[in-house]
């Protein structure tokens, strides 16, 4: 892809995520603060790329709102897609003569990291940067980039988040209780400043003794004044985390390869909590003397990540998993079924009957009727299924591994009786029924797209001969089920 190309498609992003020239907002200024208070520097900032401009959506110290995009730092992050630290700006001859350096703010140190946002079609693209500045020279750490790296991941989040509640404020009625939700955990970003929360510690190998830093003992919850649990330092781990960790600090001792690795925590007083763990050797005179590392609070960020992991996997109005979850536990199903020799029924479902529900009684009326469908189908399923929406009134269900075709028979036929339901209102009623299309994956070769057509191939076979009753495909003929 050429520069040209690159910069096209970083703009079309940009104006997807619709933050350019945005009021400020608290989530984005504590993420600058932290980064600011972390690293010590006299000035940070999350910066936007614009085709001629740089504009700041967060910002500290003595920097103002926009500048031009010529003879800047984060512009050159942003082009290459790759972290970015000068020492001193004064002896690097491509900022040398930037006014930006010759005069106010007087940049001599910056290190900066792309933040990027992912588009639903295509790669992460890079929008902009977090950085930190200061009008002294000074050389960057491992842990400079580190840092920015992990806030820059919160800020991509809360991009993400915004862009997701924007999109869905846009959408029909029916995502309305998707848009609230996600702006209450927009909201909850707001406590991203935890992400500070971190603390250093040291294990003297010859004394088998460790010293901690006031922010270790903030995360264990103990008082400082107690000292460091020495012999207890593991329990605070449970398993298996703590045997995980315990191999990787032996690994560590033994050939000296740092680690870092995520880990469950309890806290003294019981909480329950997700910490980052970073290890490595400290050496004197060529011999190892002690383990060093960083241990960190991300309960929060990983929390996040469930959520947003659980948000992207689940439709809004049914709670029943969505399409993109539904293809992808079929595809593992498939996999196993072509390894094991076995065999996976799919179930496609259409409601009968679900629009006049909508014209007559409302659309209110119409997401009561999916829901209660949601919560038979649900019912309906045991352990091995996943019920799914498609979309619309269109359902979906992987059926269990260990269901023979006499057993789904009887499925079906009960199922078909549970689809039956009767909405009423303003003394209207509308009846709904389920009409089912069957395919077995030996008959699609255990191909996911084959599989489909087939089902849904018996499913209009179903509508045609009766709508409330079930088909069954079979070698390209649809074979009566249930009715």
């Amino acid at each position: 892809m050429s520069d040209n190309q690159r910069e096209a498609l970083r703009q079309k992003a940009l104006t997807e995520i619709a933050l350019l020239d945005t009021p400020p907002e608290r989530e984005f200024d504590v993420l600058a603060k932290l980064a600011q208070r972390i690293l010590g520097t006299g000035m940070s900032s999350i910066t936007l790329i614009a085709p001629e401009r740089q504009w700041f959506k967060a910002r500290c110290g003595p920097l103002a709102p926009e500048t031009a995009r010529a003879q800047a730092f984060c512009p050159i992050v942003a082009e290459t897609e790759a972290p970015l630290t000068v020492a001193d700006a004064r002896l690097d001859p491509r900022f040398a003569e930037s006014p930006f350096v010759t005069g106010a703010p007087n940049i001599r140190y910056y290190a900066g990291v792309p933040v990027r946002v992912r588009r639903p079609d295509g790669d992460p693209v890079t929008v902009g940067t977090l950085c930190v500045l200061d009008e002294r020279p000074r050389e960057p750490t491992p842990t400079d980039l580190e840092v920015l790296e992990e806030l820059a991941s919160v800020a991509e989040a809360l991009i993400e988040s915004r862009a997701v509640a924007l999109r869905a404020a846009e959408a029909a009625e029916e995502h309305r209780l998707t848009v609230v939700r996600l702006e209450r955990e927009r909201r909850q970003f707001k406590q991203a400043e935890r992400m500070a929360d971190m603390g250093s510690y040291r294990y003297d190998i010859a004394k088998q003794s460790t010293a901690w830093s006031d922010g270790v003992f903030a995360i264990h919850e103990l008082p400082v004044s107690g000292g460091v649990p020495n012999g207890e330092i593991m329990r605070y781990f449970p398993e298996p985390d703590r045997k995980a960790f315990n191999d990787a600090v032996m690994r560590t001792l033994d050939t000296g390869e740092p680690f870092e690795m995520d880990a469950d925590f309890v806290t003294a007083k019981g909480n329950a909590r997700r910490v980052r763990c970073s290890c490595e050797i400290e050496l004197a005179q060529g011999k190892p003397v002690a383990l060093i590392g960083l241990i960190q609070d991300i309960t929060e960020r990983h929390d996040l990540e469930q959520r947003l992991r659980h948000q992207a996997r689940t439709d809004d109005l049914t709670q029943l998993a969505n399409r993109a979850e539904f293809h992808r536990v079929l595809d593992a199903r498939l996999r196993e079924a072509r390894s094991a020799d076995g065999d996976v029924a799919v179930l496609l479902i259409d409601l009968d009957g679900f629009k006049g529900v909508n014209d007559v009684l409302g659309h209110a009326a119409g997401d009561a009727v999916l829901r209660r469908v949601a919560d038979r189908l649900r019912a309906s399923c045991n352990n091995g299924c996943l019920p799914a929406r498609l979309g619309g009134d269109e359902f979906a269900v992987v059926m269990s591994a260990d269901l023979d075709r006499v057993g789904l028979d009887r499925r079906v036929r009960r199922l078909l009786h549970d689809l039956e339901i009767v909405a009423d209102g303003q003394g209207q009623i509308s009846r709904v029924t389920g009409t089912i299309g069957i395919a077995w994956s030996s008959a699609a070769a255990h191909d996911r797209d084959v599989l489909l057509r087939q089902a849904d191939a018996a499913l209009y076979a179903a509508k045609r001969t009766r709508k409330g009753t079930a088909q069954t495909y079979q070698g390209g003929a649809d074979h009566r089920q249930a009715g």
